[in-house]
């Protein structure tokens, strides 16, 4: 915990004076770049190489789990803010897989029943309104044995470390002004959906400008 405290601290000062000169869709461009150098990109590739079929990746932002796909996956990625979307065009055009771009909420989902062979969510859970909600359509939305990937930070299961989290999630709200709490534990959430969690990979990514978060890579089947 220690380590994790000295590299916010170390961090913070250069994470603010970024923040005051950058849009928010750049600062989020800059820090995502410095985490994929860091290792963060290999837990990206992992989750979703395999991946063939119809594919929905809801929260896209700016295209960071395009590279990732192979060319035997569909993907359509789902977006709310168009800014972010605007970033993911070049890395949408460079993907081995084929992959369409629309601007839309995880709340309501635009797409039939069973529509999709695989769901994928990249660090999104922890910034929208309801994981409960969004969670609920991506079940309805994804086919019977089909699968949810998911990369996510999550609360740390230590005591005085996952207490912390709670007590100062209220000042990283503010701080991130994107939504994102530090104390979301997707897992009971993701199996009260419907889904079977069938792996759990715990890591961490010591990346300039972001805390070292707890993280998980998650997979789950639609029950």
């Amino acid at each position: 915990m220690l380590r994790e405290i000295a590299h916010f601290v170390w961090n913070a000062p250069a994470t603010l004076r970024l923040k005051a000169r950058l849009p928010q869709e750049q600062l989020y461009e800059t820090l995502m770049d410095r985490a994929d150098q860091a290792g963060l990109a290999d837990h990206r590739r992992a989750l979703v190489a395999d991946l063939a079929g119809d594919v929905l990746e809801l929260g896209s932002g700016t295209g960071r789990m395009f590279p990732h796909y192979g060319a035997d996956a569909r993907v359509t990625a789902i977006e709310p803010d168009a800014r972010f979307a605007a970033l993911a065009e070049e890395p949408r055009r460079r993907a081995a897989g084929a992959i369409t771009t629309t601007i839309g909420s995880g709340e309501a989902l635009p797409f039939d029943d069973a529509r999709f062979d695989a769901a994928v969510v990249a660090l999104v859970l922890c910034s929208v309104p309801s994981p409960a909600a969004v969670l609920g359509e991506l079940r309805r939305v994804v086919r019977p044995g089909g699968q949810l990937r998911l990369i996510e930070h999550v609360r740390s299961h230590r005591a005085v470390a996952g207490w912390l989290m709670d007590r100062v999630d209220g000042a990283w709200l503010r701080l991130n002004a994107q939504g994102c709490h530090l104390n979301r534990d997707p897992l009971p959430e993701i199996r009260a959906a419907g889904f079977e969690v069938v792996r759990t990979a715990p890591f961490q990514v010591y990346s300039a400008g972001l805390p070292a978060f707890p993280m998980r890579a998650i997979t789950a089947t639609r029950t």
